[in-house]
C-alpha cells in the first residue's frame, strides 16, 4: 500500500472475472438453485470470450460447490451449504494465495487429520472414503478429477470426527480449488497430457494408501501417507509452475482460442437469467 493508501493493482483472468459475476448473481438470486445455464458456447459469445475459457470459469464454480454437471442435461446452480459466505467468496478468487503455499498449510493440517481418522473411523465414515476413492479410479478429466479430489479430502475431513477441521479442509479446498485447476491446465497447455494421466494415477495410488492405513487402522502410516501424498503434488505442480514460465519468457505459452460452436447442451429456462452475464475485460 502506498503513502497515499492505494493498493496494487492486480491483473483477475477473464475466468475469474466471468465467476465473480455468477457468483453475485446467485448471491442476489439473480441465479437460483435448479436454474440451468446457457450452453458453453451461448456464454462464450455473449460474454465475447473462448469457450476453453467458460469451462475454466464453469469448473471453477464446481469446485466452489456453486455448480453441478448432468449429464446429458447442462450445468445447473446448486444451493450454497448452510455455512457458505457468498459475500467472501470474490475476496477468496482474488486472494495472491499461491497453489503452492496453499499446500503447505494443508500438510500441516490433514496429516493430523489422518491420523485422527484411523483412531475414530466407522463403518459409515470408511464406506464414505471407499466412495470417493472409487471415483478418484475412474477420473478421465481434470473436472472429474478436481471434484473426486476434492470428495475424498472432504471424506478424510468428516471421518476425523472434527468440526473445525472439517470447516478448515472445506475452505482450503475452497482457496485452492481454481490455482489447481489452473496448474494441472498448464500441464495441458503443454501438450503433457501423458504427464496429467500420470497425475491421475498416482493421485489414486496415494488415495489408497491413505484409505489403508485408516481401513487398518494405523494412525502413523496414515498421517504418513498423507504427508508423502502433498509433497508429491507440492512437487509435481512446482515444475508445472516452472514449465510454464519457461514458455511463457520463450513467447511459446500462448494459445488460439478454438472456434465457437454450439454443443448442444445446457439451455435458457426460466431463471437463468443468461442476459445479466456481462462480457470480460480483456485478460488471460
Amino acid at each position: 500500500m502506498t503513502s497515499l493508501g492505494l493498493k496494487p493493482v492486480e491483473t483477475v483472468s477473464t475466468s475469474t472475472q466471468i465467476i465473480e459475476q455468477f457468483v453475485e448473481m446467485i448471491r442476489t438470486d439473480k441465479l437460483k438453485p435448479g436454474s440451468c445455464l446457457p450452453s458453453e458456447a451461448s456464454l462464450a459469445k455473449s460474454l465475447g470470450t473462448s469457450r476453453a475459457t467458460i469451462r475454466e470459469a464453469l469448473s471453477g464454480l464446481k469446485v466452489l460447490g456453486l455448480l453441478e454437471s448432468v449429464p446429458g442435461k447442462g450445468n445447473f446452480v446448486k444451493k450454497p451449504a448452510v455455512n457458505y459466505q457468498l459475500e467472501g467468496i470474490i475476496d477468496t478468487i482474488r486472494s495472491r494465495m499461491t497453489f503452492l503455499e496453499a499446500l503447505e498449510a494443508r500438510r500441516a493440517i490433514e496429516g493430523e487429520v489422518c491420523y485422527l481418522a484411523a483412531k475414530r473411523r466407522t463403518s459409515s465414515s470408511l464406506r464414505e472414503i471407499e466412495s470417493s476413492l472409487r471415483k478418484c479410479k475412474d477420473v478421465k478429466s481434470v473436472d472429474e478429477f478436481i471434484e473426486a479430489d476434492y470428495e475424498f479430502h472432504l471424506a478424510l475431513a468428516k471421518a476425523s470426527d472434527n468440526r473445525l477441521f472439517i470447516q478448515f479442509i472445506k475452505e482450503a479446498l475452497l482457496k485452492l480449488g481454481q490455482p489447481y485447476y489452473n496448474a494441472i491446465k498448464l500441464a495441458e497447455a503443454a501438450d503433457d497430457r501423458s504427464s496429467v494421466k500420470r497425475l491421475f494415477g498416482k493421485s489414486y495410488d496415494d488415495h489408497e494408501a491413505i484409505y489403508r492405513a485408516i481401513l487398518e487402522g494405523d494412525s502413523a502410516a496414515a498421517r504418513k501417507s498423507m504427508l508423502n501424498h502433498l509433497q508429491a503434488a507440492k512437487q509435481k505442480f512446482t515444475g508445472y509452475y516452472e514449465t510454464a514460465e519457461a514458455e511463457a519468457e520463450d513467447g511459446h505459452g500462448s494459445s488460439e482460442d478454438e472456434a465457437l460452436a454450439d454443443d448442444g447442451t445446457g439451455g435458457h429456462p426460466a431463471g437463468s437469467r443468461a442476459e445479466d452475464v456481462r462480457p470480460t475485460a480483456s485478460g488471460s
